[in-house]
């Protein structure tokens, strides 16, 4: 094959799985996506959560590390389609998994590049299936923290959350809105009902009216027959989480708006009236009123949305809670992965607190579990962490506050080496606890946080003139 055509092959494979990317973000049931051995290269989000494992941790590996069948691989091999193969998936728990796998292999220029994979549950009856789906897996335990800015946001969720009134929770990529939305849920008069999140903004354009509001039998090409209910209907009773409010289309906020003042809608190519029962839960990371400015968000929705505005501030300014997210996020993966729990070095947490963290709380959580799974030892060093903390130059602080018109103060500066020192000591009294503070005890301790002996006296010092 020339280079041309090799070259041509992979643009189609790229396309293709870009392709396959976008159908997959909207489908509730587990599927992966493997290519021709059978190694996986693409999860969605149902099967992240049934397998209790992030699509970092499955990229790449064989699909029978996690799916049990005599004839799989078999059948991915040679491009074969199949309908009802019984097939047990193995959560992280070691949990077996009945399931039935639909098959569709992927081919280009009739070559086997893979195939995907649809895995339903058949024993399972409808209300089980539907409690599955529309559960919820957060609490307010689940909200990490307790700096002053997380405190009185979940003083503010305890006190809001028996309302029926609408709510707007604003916050960056990664800060956890879903979690607080799941929390108010959990909190509030209709928890015994079902909590349907729609992230608009990873649903198709063609498809999110639809998948909103349901449609009628015969509405449009391909439609199912009998039709199909929206998740309007489907959140009967409970609360609908609309994520990423400010990406939906301005003619779909205009309907919504409409369905929020007459609480009743329209299937897609339906006449009939349908009341609906639901509280709105919407979120967004997006700046709303500059948006209303530039006539990409109606005003009239933006009111109707805003009556409880809760926003999550980014991890950068709440890094006092850095220290409990790191030990929540390590247990919690050293469960999982049957591991014994890591210390921190002083000049690892270091770099941690001097991180901006862009990602906030999921770019933290995948430090921690990339941490449980590449660290062979019990301490975790700079060398351990991610390449963008480990590598981050020390002069970021001064360069950030320079981009943000934010003037890097003494008072700024201090601020952030408390913190650090705070946790810093928190680790030493843990390993004088672990060792004893006998002449011996110290010098393990010193070992064991990758400091001196003499570094330690020194701090011990400066813990005794705090004090």
């Amino acid at each position: 094959m020339s280079k041309r055509d090799l070259e041509r092959a992979r643009k189609e494979r790229l396309k293709l799985l870009r392709e396959i990317e976008g159908l997959l973000s909207f489908i509730t049931d587990p599927v992966l996506v493997v290519d021709a051995k059978g190694h996986i290269v693409h999860t969605n989000s149902a099967a992240e959560q049934m397998l209790e494992r992030s699509q970092i941790i499955m990229i790449g590996k064989h699909v029978t590390e996690f799916v049990q069948s005599a004839s799989l691989s078999q059948y991915i091999k040679q491009g074969k389609p199949a309908a009802n193969l019984a097939v047990c998936m193995m959560n992280a728990k070691g949990a077996r998994l009945e399931f039935s796998c639909r098959l569709h292999p992927l081919l280009v220029d009739a070559q086997v590049e893979g195939a995907i994979l649809f895995f339903t549950k058949p024993a399972l009856r409808q209300e089980q299936e539907k409690s599955f789906r529309y559960g919820t897996r957060f609490s307010l335990d689940d909200v990490i923290g307790s700096s002053p800015a997380i405190t009185a946001l979940k003083e503010q969720v305890m006190k809001i959350a028996k309302s029926e009134s609408t709510v707007l929770i604003r916050g960056e990529s990664g800060t956890g809105k879903e979690v607080l939305a799941q929390s108010i849920h959990r909190l509030s008069h209709r928890n015994k009902g079902p909590f349907v999140a729609i992230n608009c903004a990873a649903i198709p354009e063609a498809l999110l009216e639809s998948e909103l509001f349901g449609y009628e039998e015969g509405a449009f090409t391909g439609a199912k027959k009998g039709g199909k209910p929206g998740r309007f209907e489907l959140a009967k009773g409970g609360t609908l989480f609309l994520d990423e409010i400010g990406d939906m289309p301005l003619y779909l906020q205009a309907k919504l708006l409409r369905v929020l003042q007459e609480r009743r809608i329209e299937r897609v190519g339906g006449t009939k009236s349908i009341e609906v029962d639901v509280r709105i839960i919407a979120a967004t990371h997006k700046d709303l009123e500059s948006m209303i400015a530039n006539n990409q968000f109606r005003e009239d929705l933006y009111f109707r949305l805003n009556v409880i505005p809760l926003y999550v501030p980014p991890l950068r300014e709440r890094k006092e809670d850095l220290y409990e997210l790191i030990q929540y996020y390590m247990h919690k993966f050293c469960k999982r992965f049957g591991k014994e729990p890591k210390r921190f070095s002083s000049q690892a947490l270091k770099k941690i607190f001097n991180y901006r963290w862009p990602g906030n709380i999921r770019e933290l959580e995948n430090m921690v579990e990339y941490i449980v799974n590449l660290e062979i030892g019990d301490l975790v060093t700079v060398s351990s962490l991610p390449a963008p903390i480990r590598e981050m130059p020390e002069d970021q602080h001064r360069d950030m506050a320079e981009e943000t018109h934010e003037p890097q103060t003494v008072s700024h500066l201090s601020k952030s080496l408390y913190k650090v020192n705070e946790v810093e000591e928190q680790l030493i009294i843990q390993a004088l606890q672990r060792f004893g503070t006998s002449t011996e005890g110290k010098r393990k301790a010193a070992e064991a946080l990758g400091i001196s002996l003499a570094t330690l006296y020194r701090k011990l010092e400066k813990m005794k003139r705090r004090r």
